[in-house]
């Protein structure tokens, strides 16, 4: 019996032992999986400062372009790529792209009516990249303030709220491209092949013509040969045009009222990525700056930054 009540007691104990040990070495798991989380977080916390740190960054260098003076060319400074810089445990890179190479998507409302021109603009730029210009008409109808249909492409309200998932048309300018996607006629192929050309700025604004492509010239420029502005946009590495004036110089065959109205060689929008690697943690971010004019305060100003992730 007392044998027994031995082995019974030697089994308790062992239990107590494998008992205790689990629960050890689940306490010693959890404290482990805690100290990870917030490393992670802390590294995540000075990922997100080395960001920021890049975008301000950014910021100084386009205000020191701006009180240079002279037209913005993709020879400058600014547009030369910040690669792999770094910074204690990280590595920052950034890049700042002219937002005014692109077609400004809010011009086809001008002073709260239609701009019968951008609307062509946006049109012919469609159908470049293989899209239904009757597209131009459901993006105008989204911007302007009114319930009116602006041709056969066009939706306001009453198309939205028949939607399975209904909404209403914004009436308001585009914040980003991405709201393409809610606007008739757009899915995510047709956003993907027009987002290259496109930008969503809060100010009307006119295209640099040293900086677009080739796509979004011809589209403002539809009485010059695309072979010719092909030519300048190769010879403008070497030779940026200076001012308007050089610009109708050298684009023979275009109205001059074009190009005043919708082309120049200076921009006040720029788009600015940053990345920044440390540790475990990758961090991405995109950042919408509007420049003043030199002597104005503040020299720059963030319109919008999201995480890209």
């Amino acid at each position: 019996m007392k044998a027994a009540q031995r082995g019974v007691a030697v089994v308790t104990a062992i239990l107590v032992v494998a008992v205790a040990a689990s629960t050890a070495a689940w306490m010693l798991a959890q404290q482990s999986a805690t100290l990870n989380q917030t490393a992670l977080a802390a590294s995540r916390a000075q990922a997100d400062l080395f960001a920021q740190a890049g975008l301000d960054w950014a910021r100084g260098i386009l205000a020191e372009d701006a009180r240079a003076g002279g037209a913005d060319t993709l020879a400058e400074g600014w547009a030369q790529p910040l690669a792999g810089l770094p910074v204690e445990r990280a590595v920052v890179s950034g890049a700042i792209a002219d937002a005014q190479s692109r077609f400004n998507l809010n011009n086809v409302v001008a002073n709260g009516r239609r701009s019968d021109a951008d609307v062509a603009i946006l049109s012919r730029l469609l159908e470049s990249v293989a899209l239904d210009p009757a597209l131009a008409s459901a993006v105008l109808d989204w911007v302007d303030g009114d319930q009116d249909l602006s041709g056969n492409g066009g939706a306001e309200d009453a198309y939205y709220l028949s939607l399975a998932r209904p909404y209403r048309a914004a009436n308001r300018p585009l914040v980003q491209v991405e709201e393409l996607h809610a606007i008739r006629g757009f899915d995510a192929k047709a956003v993907a092949a027009l987002r290259p050309f496109v930008a969503a700025l809060p100010a009307r604004t006119t295209v640099n013509a040293n900086t677009a492509p080739v796509e979004v010239l011809a589209a403002i420029l539809p009485t010059v040969a695309r072979e010719k502005l092909r030519e300048l946009v190769t010879e403008r590495r070497a030779k940026p045009f200076k001012d308007r004036a050089d610009l109708r110089a050298r684009l023979q065959g275009a109205p001059a009222a074009t190009v005043d109205a919708s082309l120049d060689v200076k921009s006040d929008h720029f788009l600015v990525q940053v990345g920044v690697s440390q540790d475990d943690v990758q961090v991405a971010t995109e950042s919408l700056v509007a420049r003043a004019e030199p002597g104005k305060s503040p020299a720059t100003a963030i319109i919008w930054r999201r995480a890209l992730y």
